[in-house]
């Protein structure tokens, strides 16, 4: 449990906390002030090396995937890195043949829509989309998912915690549930990773994609993905390039020989700042513990929550801390133009429609800034 004197020695290590209610790490995390330093010393390395600067930075791919790996229960050599989560998924299609009987691909309607983007377009190369409908706006029953997902399906792609509402979804009843029916999952944890604890290989994952920029505080531009060890032969990306081969300096003319290990997964030239900025807030993250992270969390958010209901608004996230995310969803009339207004006095928070205010505390979130953003919110409605 954080104590104030670790939560005051973690926000010097921030920028932006001392000028600013920052409440949206949800969306992106507070920047360690170490990113800076790690941004300054790459430029420095391109600067005196030029070319010669790759023999530094090339190594610090897989060193970093397995600093994500270390978060998430993952074994080494077993995630990588890639730009953002929308290009991983498009390679994880390719490594299915849709022409087969197995062609379903099964998502929820809650999904984050990039993810939708992405797989519907596959229906132009035989996949059959199957998008599982929910009641409510904020969850889908277990059991409908479980259901839809069946001896057709070649994936389900499903959220750890949907994105209008902090819900968190069965992936361990599902994940069983897709092996009984011989179905790969990838599971979409961006929503949860740094924040709610989970292990990848106790809940026996097939596959999980996730990025940097929201509760490790890593910025944009690293976006990774798990899979399995024992299937990892099996994925042979068509979204792919030299840095997937299996000796890229050989550059040999195509086809392509995969790298035996995650390295498949890469594509052209990678995006090394982005890689390199991400790594000092996956170490704070490491350090600290996603365990440590989540009961400071639950704290707050509990605190949010009442708060909200003690003034009559709406709360779109589980009451229940054990079936949310990090965040908690404050709806009322004219929430929007509220968001607005906070925003404008810097009190960082953001607005979804059908969810209301997004407000999440952090490890280095102090019960003042809880109340600053109500006497703010009291203010402007």
């Amino acid at each position: 449990m954080t104590t104030p004197t670790t939560s005051a020695r973690l926000r010097d290590r921030f920028a932006t906390l001392d000028t600013s209610t920052y409440l949206v790490s949800h969306s992106m995390g507070a920047a360690p002030l170490a990113a800076r330093e790690a941004l300054d010393a790459y430029w420095s390395q391109w600067a005196a090396d030029g070319p010669e600067a790759w023999e530094i930075w090339l190594p610090q791919i897989g060193a970093i995937a397995d600093g994500i790996g270390a978060i998430v229960g993952a074994p080494a050599g077993s995630v990588f890195l890639g730009p953002n989560v929308s290009v991983l998924p498009a390679a994880i299609a390719t490594c299915f043949d849709f022409r087969d009987e197995r062609n379903e691909v099964v998502y929820e309607s809650l999904q984050f829509p990039s993810l939708t983007y992405v797989w519907n377009e596959w229906e132009r190369f035989g996949a059959k989309v199957r998008v599982v409908a929910s009641d409510d706006g904020r969850t889908i029953p277990t059991q409908r998912i479980c259901a839809s997902i069946t001896e057709k399906t070649a994936i389900a792609v499903l959220s750890h915690a949907y994105y209008v509402s902090g819900a968190l979804a069965d992936v361990r009843t599902i994940q069983a549930h897709c092996r009984s029916v011989g179905a790969i999952l990838c599971v979409d944890t961006y929503q949860t990773t740094g924040v709610v604890p989970y292990d990848v290989t106790d809940l026996d994952l097939d596959m999980a994609t996730a990025g940097s920029h929201k509760w490790l505080c890593g910025g944009p531009g690293c976006g990774w993905i798990y899979v399995k060890p024992s299937l990892l032969e099996r994925f042979r990306p068509a979204v792919t390039g030299w840095m997937a081969h299996a000796a890229p300096f050989a550059f040999e003319a195509a086809p392509i020989r995969f790298a035996a290990s995650m390295y498949r997964f890469g594509t052209g030239t990678p995006t090394i700042p982005g890689y390199i900025v991400a790594k000092p807030g996956h170490d704070l993250i490491r350090e600290v513990g996603v365990a440590t992270i989540r009961a400071h969390n639950t704290r707050l958010t509990t605190a949010l929550a009442e708060g909200a209901l003690e003034r009559g608004l709406t709360v779109n996230t589980p009451l229940d801390p054990a079936k949310r995310g990090g965040w908690i969803g404050i709806d009322f009339e004219d929430s929007e133009r509220v968001c607005r207004g906070l925003i404008a006095e810097r009190v960082f928070v953001d607005y979804r429609p059908g969810c209301g205010i997004r407000v999440s505390p952090h490890v280095y979130t102090t019960d003042e800034e809880i109340a600053r953003f109500f006497a703010a919110l009291d203010r402007l409605k």
